[in-house]
């Protein structure tokens, strides 16, 4: 036998000594996974009518249950109070409008698309005592209609956000917006929540449309001409064109629901600041807090 054979024969050996220990490896592993999980038992999430359990596979999303310290720091975010309605998309086993009902007293509806889970989600409101309250009906959040909403609550994830922004968008301004852990594209939060366990939320307030150009006028001559706005969800850049006098640029234009705010320096090189509000293609407020500075706005071609 050549030195060469010698080689080739030990290398097989070799090697099969070596996958034969990596079989045994797995078994073992295979064994010891199975021996853990024989004497565990899965949680179950739901009630004797149906077992839910975590990572269950949905229409478009895993369920994961949401904690209760995080449905309380949504709900506490979105200011809620007993004149709202909450929406819960995507409500899986009922925590958020229930909660919602137990702690404000409010009308919470949650749409679903797993009927086994608004079954559960029923008997859920049942065994807190506020069915009265809290709702739930099957169905596809981008079918269904929730424009009665003012605090919409998420835990859906980032694809499904994006999908649902340009309807979210037209929601009434002041609408509230919270979303569990994902955010929504390129809108900005207003606020971002985080938990002592680490968990994230975000919130958005539905801005007013004002897009476009607005004729202002009030007493003072020098706060009279046209206002030409480009709109970016909550934020806007404007330029301000005076009757008689050079174009001024607005800076930090700002929409928080239908309260518009911005700032401008006039020729004089002071900055003032408007505060005002808009409704429908009326926008009225003030520069400078001053009552004698009443602008009132309207939207025009």
């Amino acid at each position: 036998m050549s030195y060469t054979d010698a080689t080739d024969d030990q290398s097989v050996d070799s090697k099969s000594h070596q996958g034969l220990f990596h079989s045994l490896a797995r078994l073992v592993a295979i064994w010891i996974l199975l021996s853990l999980f024989s004497g565990c038992t899965i949680k179950n999430y739901g009630d004797q009518q149906f077992r839910l359990q975590m990572a269950s596979h949905g229409k478009d999303v895993m369920w994961v249950p949401t904690k209760i310290d995080m449905a309380r720091e949504m709900l506490a975010a979105a200011a809620v109070s007993t004149k709202d309605i909450v929406y819960d998309l995507g409500s899986g086993d009922g925590v958020i409008p229930i909660e919602a009902a137990r702690k404000y007293g409010v009308r919470a509806v949650g749409i679903e698309y797993n009927p086994d889970l608004v079954g559960l989600s029923q008997r859920n409101a049942a065994r807190a005592g506020v069915e009265h309250l809290a709702s739930f009906k099957r169905g596809d959040i981008f079918v269904e209609d929730f424009s009665e909403a003012t605090v919409i609550t998420l835990y859906l994830g980032e694809n499904l956000n994006a999908r649902l922004m340009p309807k979210l968008l037209s929601m009434d301004p002041g609408t509230r917006i919270v979303s569990n852990t994902f955010r929504m594209e390129s809108w900005i939060p207003d606020r971002e929540l985080r938990l002592t366990s680490g968990e994230q939320a975000y919130l958005w307030i539905v801005p007013a449309f004002i897009d476009g150009n607005w004729e202002l006028s009030n007493a003072p001559a020098a706060l009279s001409g046209r206002l030409s706005i480009r709109q970016k969800k909550q934020f806007f850049d404007a330029v301000f064109k005076p009757n008689s006098r050079k174009e001024i640029v607005i800076s930090n234009g700002k929409i928080d629901g239908s309260k518009v705010s911005f700032e401008f320096v006039d020729v004089d090189d002071k900055t003032y600041s408007f505060f005002g509000s808009v409704s429908g293609d009326q926008l009225s407020g003030y520069v400078d807090q001053d009552l004698s500075l009443l602008v009132f706005g309207r939207r025009i071609p």
